[in-house]
């Protein structure tokens, strides 16, 4: 703790000194350097500006120096009694001095105007030279240190040393001077020319003032337009004035500045960026541009990997650059889908080495799948869709599987817009093929031109059937009339099948697996009319891609696939045979829940065994399947004819676990009565009559009587009181269909895997209130199944059962009875329950007597034995009979 402490105290003790730890200066080495390498940019490109601009000043302040000298030369005369002899007058020998000699107004004004020009001429070409100095001073000081934070900290300091003594505005003071010097050279232009010439001077001012007008068109109109690329050093001086008395306006009125910007630069960096219609048509333009000024295919790779990013995020659209994109496709003179056509068409010259090839197709089918996305009907729905038709080398198969994951996805999307844009022409002719057959129906030869040109133009992706091909050169039947319906309604359906077995034969998730399968999703088709193409499909996929399904990497495959489960139905099938791929697929080991639209069609298959087994597999999930007892009803039905018996028996048993488990859902006020009294449920019941479920004013049942003799009133009970009791109704039959099975598994055939099928049964169970009955119908079973040759099979599972384990009914998320009181009510049952769990043990084990303690049997329990044996030679527990 001391030590913590001081480090703490030395911490802050530094940091209130300002002196830097070197650990921490030398770790943040690599940030600094990401300053230096940015502020190096930034300041040399400023730097190398003022010396190109002062190299110009100074050759322009030379020039100007040497010719206004030689006027000057000319006009000082005026100032002394040499002004006869540059007047061209005889010269006269005259006193040396004449005192009375005063010189013009026009004289010195020309004169004062003129030696102010040159004398501003000069320190401008003075403080050029001075500042070029300073600028490879600055060069050089940030370059006399190599460490990163160091030259970052000079870079730094010397930066913030220029803006805090304003060597910007001295920048821009020095054209300043030589444009004044130009104004004050031409003023005194006039001022010479006044006694020369009036013509010559009224010339002279007019330049003036036209240069004057347009200086000061030069200073005002970027204060207006920022992006006018014209400006004087005084332009930054009037926006200042105007950005200040504005601040004073907006403070004087109580209300803050509009304008944030603290110089012109500032101000045309926000106006750039201002969304706006301009900046809309500016960005078009420039793209239009880029793509144009693009030669090569190298250029072009770069512009073209960036598509998909403009376009995309990770998980949702843009839609920012959409319109500019869609623009460069549809424009004629940029034309971008034949230039990535090109792109592609270059990968098949042989010249690119394989690593480059690659990494352009690449790019170019995620340029291609972004690209088709903007006219897809779902996200643009007011946007036509595009025919990609035209630009064959897209739809190219490519052999590479790395490529395969983005050429897939890129080619199904623009597949489904291909279709779209050509949708109204084919569902045009099914009003047509419809007049067809019913000319044929009629015994008339039907008008097969249009359809023969319908089939040549219409751009078909998948192979067209041989009869259908065939159809121009033979006569036109109603095989080939409904092979052409067909290929144009399921046009979109076979895409998405094709697109899935594709998938499904990679050996990782397709590029951009989520978003192409959302696209191309048919959410109101009719799949009844592809239950052929959908059977073949999933057929081949479990067939090719069966050793994938173990495979953690395989997981999307099997989403695939339970896709395609359960978009068949048997009454659109072909056969109402059980595709062999569901088969195989649920023998498999499924891993995941699966829901089939059955329907009542399984009451018609031949359950074979191997179907029997998928079935097994499909029922022991941990839900049910179905919520329409109808068609559990059904599979029982079609399980009486099965001849694989052990499979029935386990099969049966699982239905009858879902049934009861089904019989809880969705129930209503109407329909609680009959779900209570189901004809599935045991008659013998003593839920009505337990104190744990009702409130004893409400219900006078004494629990005697089956529940076939009398029918609770429950027209006043509440919502929360039937759904207990119905649970507990539900729970205690469970019990009884253990107690079955039980019996099942001490007789021959002994049921399909025994133990598995008897846990999942016990998924539902957590018995509140069980008759007696019930009770000595499961200890029979148990100790019969301890005697029986294959009972140490189940035996385990059934120690194991949930319906024995307190834990599991105290924990119980649903339904709350409160305080746990034991189900097991019966002394005989328990007894007999008890000795065969400890018997097995004893058996199976050469454990200690202490590692089952657990099991040990009361010796209270052999009282109430010897008194359930009494009553057993008086009479015997009946049996009832089991429909499996």
């Amino acid at each position: 703790m001391d030590v913590e402490q001081n480090l703490k105290g030395g911490e802050e003790a530094t940091r209130q000194a300002g002196v830097a730890d070197p650990g921490d200066e030398a770790a943040a080495a690599k940030l600094w350097a990401v300053y230096i390498s940015e502020a190096e940019k930034y300041d040399k490109g400023l730097v190398e500006s003022w010396k190109s601009d002062m190299e110009g000043m100074l050759i322009f302040a030379g020039l100007f120096s040497a010719s206004l000298t030689a006027f000057l030369i000319e006009s000082y005369k005026t100032l002394n009694q040499l002004e006869a002899s540059a007047n061209g007058s005889t010269f006269s020998i005259t006193p040396l001095i004449d005192i009375s000699f005063t010189p013009t107004t026009a004289s010195v004004v020309c004169n004062a105007l003129w030696f102010i020009s040159l004398g501003l001429s000069l320190t401008c070409a003075l403080i050029a030279t001075l500042l070029e100095q300073w600028a490879r001073d600055f060069l050089h000081r940030t370059e006399i240190r190599s460490a990163p934070l160091i030259r970052a900290r000079i870079f730094s300091y010397l930066y913030y040393g220029i803006k805090r003594f304003n060597m910007h505005t001295v920048v821009e003071i020095i054209p300043l001077l030589l444009h004044a010097s130009l104004f004050f050279f031409f003023s005194g232009l006039i001022a010479f020319l006044f006694h020369v010439n009036l013509t010559i001077t009224i010339i002279a001012t007019l330049i003036l003032l036209f240069v004057t007008a347009t200086y000061s068109v030069l200073t005002f109109l970027p204060l207006r337009y920022f992006d006018c690329p014209y400006r004087t050093p005084l332009s930054g001086v009037f926006w200042r004035l105007l950005h200040t008395y504005g601040t004073i306006w907006d403070q004087s009125n109580v209300q803050p500045n509009t304008s944030p910007d603290k110089s012109m630069v500032e101000a045309m960096s926000r106006s750039a960026m201002d969304t706006s219609r301009e900046r809309m048509v500016r960005d078009g333009r420039a793209l239009i541009w880029t793509v144009k000024s693009l030669s090569d295919d190298s250029e072009l790779e770069a512009f073209v990997e960036a598509i998909p990013d403009v376009l995309w995020r990770s998980r949702s659209q843009r839609y920012s650059y959409a319109d500019h994109i869609r623009e460069l496709i549809q424009n004629s003179d940029v034309r971008l889908c034949e230039r990535i056509e090109n792109h592609l068409r270059s990968c098949d010259t042989g010249i690119l080495s394989s690593a480059a090839r690659k990494r352009r197709l690449i790019a170019s089918y995620k340029a291609l799948w972004a690209i088709a996305t903007l006219f897809h009907p779902r996200q643009f729905p007011d946007q036509p869709p595009l025919d990609f038709s035209r630009w064959t080398r897209f739809f190219q198969s490519e052999e590479d599987a790395s490529i395969l994951h983005y050429s897939l996805s890129a080619q199904v999307l623009m597949q489904w817009s291909l279709f779209s844009a050509n949708e109204t022409r084919a569902t045009g002719m099914l009003p047509y093929l419809a007049k067809c057959r019913m000319d044929i129906e009629h015994g008339h030869e039907p008008d097969k031109r249009p359809i023969v040109a319908f089939l040549n133009e219409f751009p078909w992706v998948h192979p067209v059937p041989f009869r259908v091909r065939k159809a121009p050169k033979r006569k036109l039947t109603l095989d080939v009339i409904s092979d052409i319906e067909s290929m144009i309604e399921t046009y979109r359906c076979n895409i998405r099948f094709q697109y899935l077995e594709n998938a499904a034969g990679l050996d990782s998730i397709p590029y951009r697996w989520r978003e192409t399968r959302q696209l191309i999703e048919l959410p109101e088709f009719d799949f009844r009319k592809s239950q052929t193409a959908l059977e073949l499909t999933l057929n081949r996929i479990v067939h090719n891609q069966l050793h994938k399904f173990n495979n953690e990497s395989g997981r999307w495959i099997e989403d695939i696939i339970q896709e395609l489960c359960r978009l068949w139905t048997p009454a659109a099938s072909s056969t109402t045979v059980i595709p062999p791929g569901i088969v195989r697929y649920l023998n498999e080991g499924i891993t995941a829940e699966l829901t089939l639209s059955w329907g009542g069609g399984i009451s018609f298959l031949y359950l074979e065994e191997q179907l029997l087994t998928a079935l097994w597999r499909l029922a022991s999930f941990s839900s049910p399947f179905a919520t329409d007892l109808a068609l559990y009803s059904s599979v029982l039905d079609a399980l009486t004819k099965s001849g694989c018996f052990a499979i029935s028996i386990s099969l049966g048993m699982l239905v009858k676990a879902k049934m009861y488990a089904s019989l809880d859902l969705a129930w209503t006020d109407e329909n609680w009565q009959s779900r209570f009294s189901h004809s599935l449920l045991p008659t013998e019941t003593a839920v009505i009559a337990s104190p744990k479920l009702a409130d004893a004013n409400t219900l006078t049942y004494d629990g005697k009587s089956s529940i076939a003799s009398k029918t609770p009133r429950s027209d006043r009970w509440s919502p929360e009181l039937r759904a207990k009791l119905l649970g507990a109704r539900i729970s205690e039959g469970g019990i009884d269909l253990v107690a079955q099975f039980l019996e099942f598994c001490c007789s021959d055939p002994f049921p399909y895997k025994a133990a598995e099928t008897l846990q999942k049964m016990d998924i539902f169970l957590l018995p509140v209130s069980v008759h007696d009955v019930h009770q000595n119908r499961l200890a029979q079973a148990i100790a019969k199944l301890f005697e029986s040759p294959r009972g140490a099979e189940a035996l385990p599972s059934v120690i194991n059962l949930k319906i024995f384990d307190t834990y599991a009914h105290l924990n119980a998320p649903v339904p709350n009875w409160g305080p746990y009181v034991p189900w097991l009510t019966s002394p005989h049952a328990r007894y007999n329950i008890k000795a065969a769990f400890f018997a097995f043990i004893q058996t199976m084990s050469n454990a200690s007597l202490n590692d089952s303690t657990s099991l040990s049997i009361p010796d209270t329990d052999f009282a109430e034995a010897n008194e359930c044996k009494k009553q057993d030679s008086r009479t015997e527990t009946p049996t009832p009979a089991v429909n499996p």
